[in-house]
């Protein structure tokens, strides 16, 4: 094992709640009711911003305009997931992180996050979060527009830090951007424990937090 990614959302910052919430609003938002919000994003959770949003204009029958599909992506961030945070006061990482993190430092291990989460979350969680003790926000993976997919963003994300994916330990909680990950070559994946979890060999352990990590797994 060479360096360690990490996934933000239901991995490092524990917001599935907050996150369901501000999409289901969304989607309620911009179809008046016509789509059902709780439905549409049980169905297409884990979908980067734009081709979510995207996907809503597409059912709507709207024209796929880039500027206004832009546009909701970017509210569900700044009108309704961010001011959820600040209201719920959630502002501490996934318990067990921040040993982890301080562990890998003194090691001198390397680390990068990779997120599907647009650049202004991405300035939103390093201003709410102490995540710049350990992560530079210059490495970060996130979506660009560029990223297609996770198993590109962690290629990228090991890549900036000089390693190959095949020789990273990879953590995260989605079932798409887990099987992205594997697809990416990673053969050492640390999972946040959810009901949907999949069933892959290139996983090693099943936590539900940093707690219960067997840290014997960083010496792989």
């Amino acid at each position: 094992m060479k360096a360690v990614l990490f996934d933000y959302n239901g991995t490092l910052f524990q917001d599935d709640d907050l996150n369901a919430e501000a999409w289901i609003a969304t989607v309620d938002e911009l179809s008046q009711g016509k789509i059902d919000g709780k439905k549409f994003y049980n169905e297409f959770i884990g979908t980067r911003n734009y081709p979510f949003v995207e996907e809503v204009f597409r059912q709507l029958g709207l024209p796929l305009e880039e500027e206004k599909i832009m546009y909701w992506a970017l509210r569900k961030e700044t009108e309704y997931y961010q001011k959820l945070c600040k209201t719920s006061g959630r502002n501490k990482l996934t318990p067990g992180a921040e040993e982890l993190l301080d562990y890998l430092k003194e090691k001198q291990i390397p680390i990068n996050m990779c997120t599907a989460s647009l650049l202004t979350n991405v300035n939103f969680y390093f201003e709410n979060t102490p995540i710049g003790r350990w992560f530079d926000r210059d490495l970060v993976v996130y979506d660009d527009e560029i990223c297609i997919d996770k198993k590109d963003m962690y290629l990228k994300g090991a890549a900036r830090l000089g390693v190959e994916a095949k020789d990273c330990i990879i953590f995260d909680d989605s079932p798409a951007s887990i099987r992205k990950a594997a697809e990416a070559g990673c053969e050492n994946l640390i999972i946040i424990k959810k009901d949907n979890n999949p069933d892959i060999p290139q996983i090693r352990q099943r936590i539900e937090d940093f707690t219960e990590l067997d840290y014997s797994l960083l010496d792989l």
